[in-house]
């Protein structure tokens, strides 16, 4: 009888430990071995050849931009006349406050020489609500005037933007730009052009503009860059499409982690360095961040190991 309870015992640690190993959830953590190496990052976005604008459409920019002008002039007589509607109404209000005020303090109405009536009363203090709600109407349109004259700058900047475009004689590329990349382009960078129909050419330019107004589209907003070519190859035609790579940042022979290894905890960063097997928290002096990696200036050396998804 003992010795089956030992081979019952027995088992039923045995189903255990089997058990545990099997249902054991695998470690998802990804080790990262530091070494010092480039941090490079570039932005790919494609874009479309434009020669010089032809004259039907430098004639549609300059029509476009003088129907944002005569937009903007008429804004701008709209805030005039709200402006003097919202004083009128102020004033109607001031008198309606005022019939209000000398009914309160006076049993005679000063028109009939006779006490108030109930509906002189009624008439009265209606007089009043009424004024109250125009004046309010009237202001609210004046402030919406500013609003609408905003708009219209905004627009006459964009449209004069594209007309004075049209008369620019050097060839660019015109790009969308994502909002998410937009702080790291900067006029003046260097770019690399390769045109689909060429693609054993890389052609060199730079980043010529970009607009600071932008368009939403499904949600995504982005941005119009123009690109301008350093030269044109033989064979280069209009509506060409191009990929344009734009280094965004470069620091050589420095150390840097994936972003997804940083802790950060009370305004500090870490990371957790694996050391003998065991994992310890480090604090970490952080330099330029890049959208996939980090600089660490201070707190790791070449070959040690961190975990590059600790759980935070």
């Amino acid at each position: 009888m003992k010795k089956i309870v030992i081979i019952i015992f027995l088992a039923i640690v045995t189903l255990f430990v089997v058990r545990t190993i099997v249902l054991k959830k695998p470690s998802s953590e990804i080790l990262h071995t530091i070494n010092k190496e480039d941090l490079v990052e570039t932005i790919q976005v494609s874009g479309t050849f434009n020669k010089t604008a032809t004259d039907e459409e430098k004639a549609l920019a300059y029509l476009n931009y003088q129907n944002a002008l005569s937009a903007l002039k008429t804004s701008q007589q709209n805030k005039l006349a709200a402006d003097a509607t919202m004083w009128t109404k102020q004033k109607t209000l001031l008198d309606a406050q005022n019939n209000v005020d000398y009914k309160n303090d006076n049993t005679t109405n000063i028109a009939t020489k006779k006490d108030y009536t109930d509906l002189e009363k009624y008439s009265i203090d209606g007089a009043l609500t009424q004024a109250q709600k125009d004046f309010l109407a009237s202001e609210t349109k004046y402030k919406e005037a500013d609003i609408a004259i905003g708009a219209a700058n905004a627009q006459v900047a964009v449209t004069k933007l594209v007309y004075d475009d049209t008369f620019i004689d050097e060839p660019v590329i015109t790009a969308d730009i994502n909002e998410m990349y937009l702080p790291r382009i900067s006029i003046g960078q260097k770019t690399k052009i390769v045109f689909d129909a060429f693609n054993n050419q890389t052609m060199m330019g730079f980043v010529k503009s970009i607009d600071t107004v932008g368009t939403v589209k499904g949600g995504i907003v982005t941005y119009e860059m123009k690109v301008s070519m350093d030269t044109v190859p033989p064979g280069i035609m209009a509506n060409m499409t191009a990929i344009v790579t734009i280094e965004t940042l470069r620091k050589n022979t420095i150390i840097s982690v994936p972003n997804s290894a940083i802790i950060t905890k009370n305004n500090k960063n870490y990371v957790e360095r694996v050391m003998k097997q065991k994992k310890n928290l480090i604090e970490i002096s952080t330099g330029v961040k890049g959208l996939v990696k980090t600089e660490v200036i201070k707190g790791l050396s070449e070959k040690d190991v961190i975990i590059a998804n600790p759980n935070d």
